[in-house]
């Protein structure tokens, strides 16, 4: 096998974006005294395999140095990690009140579900994206329930087409008029990158949106805010994969996993929203696939007593 091509460059660093409860990445060296620091997942017939930036690469253990060679074989007697495995589920999960969940295995969409814009079918136990027509707007599947501020979103996703491109999932509150359509924020995920967004208080602002969708140049200042209410991130993801998307929102932080990975965070004041009462998932333009969905949701805090009376 060919030596991966990143050992010929210098000293390359895994992105600070990983979740801290990741393993200690370690510096590998390979026989040339070229350095690359990398996190371990397992090591296999004589090949090590390495994340490094997000992506699953793997190794001759043999074009290794010695230490790294010894390193090795007292790891592999240690549990190994997979690269696609869900760490979020390691420590007890704060998220503990289960708002809805779906594996799809059903004939048709139960009642909970809501679609607008969507021609998006159960088949073999999948939600298949599809929209009508995305040039009006994507397809929009979505589930309403009562409303709580944080929430932990997970489901599975497929790039299964050609047509696959994007697929937002957004967190709204039905009841909220200071949005277009109650956007509360969204995130963004496609195969080489996405983003999160604060749509409360950013673009989906009432007065922001009407101006924007009137064609009205916004102001300098406006820019600027607009600017801060949305984190973009990178990843690289296969298509006819897949992969597991955790969204996690607590208070004003929005935080993003894939595969197991926290690969972006956002804090903004919109993400706070106390009531989020519908979760959407949007597809541009079809064929993305996924699979169990659910929403969790973290308890509420008591109501404080009421004084007693004198």
């Amino acid at each position: 096998m060919k030596i991966p091509s990143f050992f010929t460059g210098c000293l390359l660093v895994l992105l600070s974006s990983l979740s801290s409860d990741a393993r200690e990445s370690r510096t590998f060296t390979n026989l040339q005294g070229k350095k690359i620091e990398a996190e371990l997942i397992d090591v296999k017939d004589g090949k090590v395999r390495l994340l490094f930036n997000r992506k699953t690469v793997e190794v001759p253990v043999n074009t290794l140095s010695a230490e790294d060679q010894a390193w090795l074989a007292e790891q592999s007697s240690k549990p190994a990690l997979g690269a696609d495995e869900k760490k979020e589920g390691d420590a007890a999960s704060e998220y503990t009140e289960v708002m809805f969940t779906d594996d799809f295995t059903a004939a048709d969409f139960g009642k909970e579900w809501g679609h607008y814009k969507s021609e998006s079918i159960l088949k073999g136990g999948v939600l298949i994206g599809r929209s009508i027509d995305v040039k009006d707007h994507a397809g929009c599947d979505s589930v309403k329930f009562e409303g709580r501020q944080d929430l932990e979103i997970s489901v599975k996703f497929n790039f299964a087409g050609e047509e696959a491109e994007r697929f937002n999932v957004w967190m709204d509150d039905k009841d909220y008029t200071g949005s277009h359509a109650g956007h509360i924020c969204s995130v963004f995920i496609s195969p080489t990158g996405g983003n999160i967004s604060d749509a409360k208080t950013g673009a989906f602002e009432n007065t922001i949106y009407e101006k924007r969708k009137g064609g009205a140049e916004l102001d300098d200042a406006t820019k600027e805010m607009l600017a801060k209410k949305t984190v973009n991130f990178t990843i690289d993801l296969k298509r006819e994969t897949w992969h597991t998307l955790v969204i996690k929102t607590k208070g004003d932080l929005v935080t993003v996993s894939v595969n197991g990975y926290e690969i972006a965070k956002m804090q903004s004041e919109g993400v706070a929203h106390p009531t989020k009462s519908v979760v959407s998932l949007s597809t541009y333009a079809n064929d993305v696939h996924y699979d169990d969905f659910s929403v969790r949701a973290a308890k509420a805090a008591p109501a404080p007593a009421a004084p007693a009376a004198p």
